[in-house]
């Protein structure tokens, strides 16, 4: 069987949740389709060539943000700067792509917001380009983005795949737009059971202000007397000196130092992992405390281990975040997340079972075998 062959390009340097699920996708379609990651180097790069692929790393990849969090205003604005830079930088690679490969007839972007690249990859190549959405748009505010990113949509894409009805919600062409769920790997989540002494908590994600690290670390501060723990996992090297120098960034080290976050105890810090065996063997519940408005990877795969979440969102939804296996709290709200991590702590018996309605609700959803091959048929029509 001859392997149809997909040109992937991923957003970001750091490892994420979308890595992740781009990274699941690949193992399980690898029979089928032989892929080809374009990608900034770092540690998102460093994980897609573990699978064994072939991964082309390059300096910058244009975007074009129009998120609920992180969409241009104000000094953000200053970010365009790069992305012009990022967008002429991509057209030279983009002539030395088409001098190695003449002909590409699929492209898939790992994000809309790297739908802004859709025309000069059209310029090159007589491909068909689809793109996830992985997140919801604003569609409140920024009329005339909106409307640029529709017009790009419209006429360069082919198909955009939402990753549940929240993002797909704000797709700006809801007529090419399909939902499909990320999918899960069960074998890359077996866990240990263990003895339950401390009642432990998890975040797992970039250390960024966005992710909310900062503010789970503020709550667990003021907790450190409860008998209860926090386990953070994404501690980068890698520094975004053009985020901290606008001040859109805060220095993750510096943070730590300056508030003792760990001489409390019940805090633990720990690196960027892609095994997360260990990880989630340690602890009885997520936390997802991002400004994103979404439900994160992280959700899910605890949700496969029956493992119930508190989440940042505005409000629960019928797919990814049901009222009755998770709890919610208003993005950015402390004294809600202190109550939901308080209520867990004081109903212990809750835990077991909302973990086991997430489980059912998750091996529904979220069956890589079946959710790839619905991804193959949109990218193949």
């Amino acid at each position: 069987m001859n392997k149809k062959k997909l040109f992937l390009i991923h957003n970001h340097k750091n490892f994420s949740g979308a890595a992740r699920s781009l990274g699941e996708t690949i193992i399980s379609l690898e029979k089928k389709v032989n892929f080809i990651v374009i990608c900034p180097k770092g540690s998102s790069s460093k994980f897609f060539k573990s699978l064994g692929i072939e991964v082309i790393e390059v300096m910058f990849i244009p975007r074009f943000n129009h998120f609920e969090i992180g969409f241009y205003k104000g000094l953000r604005w200053l970010m365009i700067i790069r992305e012009i830079i990022a967008l002429i930088y991509f057209f030279f690679f983009l002539i030395f792509l088409k001098i190695k490969h003449n002909k590409i007839e699929k492209f898939h972007l790992n994000e809309l917001e790297l739908s802004i690249v859709a025309p000069i990859l059209k310029l090159f190549f007589d491909a068909n380009i689809t793109s996830h959405l992985r997140c919801p748009l604003e569609t409140k505010k920024g009329k005339f983005r909106y409307s640029f990113l529709s017009y790009i949509c419209k006429n360069f894409l082919n198909k955009i795949i939402a990753i549940d009805y929240d993002c797909y919600k704000t797709s700006p062409i809801k007529k090419k737009t399909s939902i499909v769920y990320n999918g899960i790997n069960n074998k890359n989540l077996i866990f240990k059971k263990r003895k339950k002494n401390i009642l432990t908590f998890g975040f797992i994600g970039n250390f960024i202000k966005r992710k909310g690290i900062y503010e789970v670390l503020e709550v667990f501060k003021e907790m450190k007397n409860y008998n209860i723990k926090l386990i953070c996992v994404g501690k980068s090297h890698q520094k975004n000196r053009l985020l901290n120098f606008l001040n859109f960034e805060r220095n993750f080290d510096d943070y730590l130092n300056k508030n003792k976050i760990l001489n409390n105890k019940n805090i633990k810090i720990l690196p960027i992992m892609f095994d997360l065996k260990k990880f989630y063997s340690s602890i009885d519940i997520i936390i997802f405390p991002g400004f994103m408005n979404a439900v994160g990877r992280p959700v899910i795969e605890g949700s496969l281990l029956k493992k119930p979440s508190i989440i940042a969102l505005k409000k629960h939804n019928f797919d990814t975040a049901k009222k009755n296996n998770c709890l919610i709290f208003k993005p950015g709200d402390l004294t809600s997340l202190k109550k939901k991590v308080l209520y867990f702590y004081k109903n212990k018996s809750k835990i077991k079972k909302m973990g086991y309605l997430a489980f059912k609700n998750a091996k529904k959803n979220f069956d890589i075998n079946k959710n790839s091959k619905k991804l193959y048929k949109i990218i193949w029509n």
